[in-house]
């Protein structure tokens, strides 16, 4: 479940659509034993942030330097808290991530391996940033990756069909009907 807060989920198109797809996958997963992992995007203080990522927040923000930079997804901020609609269950582990990545300097790859995970299933905001990079760089580990096109979206519906494209070109992009009936058949993606 990727970046399902309020600043970056939460302004997305057909938001309502996502979460109803989204809370499909988590009762499937439930119901087959799957375990779910949340992704919680947190940006550190700027001084502390690569200048890669401050270059890309810049364009995020749309300003032209650094120095302009406002402050997002900081700890106690209203952006960074999960939606309403969909967050975390108790039984569902909630990782800490400041990059478009999940596997970029986090424990989710040690987690995907102790629960002998070897395909992951992604759903959420925005699909051509983090949900492509996440899914690109599963792949390059040695995942599975399978991508959820009902249950992702994006800030223009241009952009969802662009980053949607993309991932067809490299990794399944099916339904969350489709991967409901394959868990209910027993098997992985």
């Amino acid at each position: 479940m990727w970046d399902f807060q309020q600043g970056l989920a939460g302004r997305a198109l057909h938001l309502a659509d996502i979460v109803a797809s989204a809370r499909q996958l988590l009762q499937g997963a439930d119901e087959s034993g799957i375990p779910v992992f949340w992704s919680r995007h947190t940006l550190p203080p700027l001084e502390a942030t690569t200048p890669g990522m401050q270059l890309f927040q810049a364009l995020k923000q749309g300003v032209a330097t650094a120095a302009e930079l406002r402050p997002f997804m900081q700890p106690g901020s209203p952006e960074r808290e999960f939606l309403d609609e969909i967050s975390p269950r108790p039984h569902d582990t909630v990782i800490e991530k400041s990059t478009p990545s999940f596997f970029v300097g986090t424990v989710l790859q040690q987690r995907l391996f102790a629960a002998g995970v070897r395909s992951v299933v992604i759903a959420g905001v925005a699909t051509e940033i983090g949900v492509d990079l996440t899914a690109k760089h599963a792949l390059a580990l040695g995942y599975v990756p399978v991508v959820v096109e009902d249950a992702v979206g994006s800030y223009t519906d241009e952009k969802q069909e662009i980053g949607l494209a993309a991932l067809r070109t490299w990794i399944p992009v099916v339904t969350t009907a489709e991967i409901l009936d394959i868990w209910k058949a027993g098997s992985t993606p």
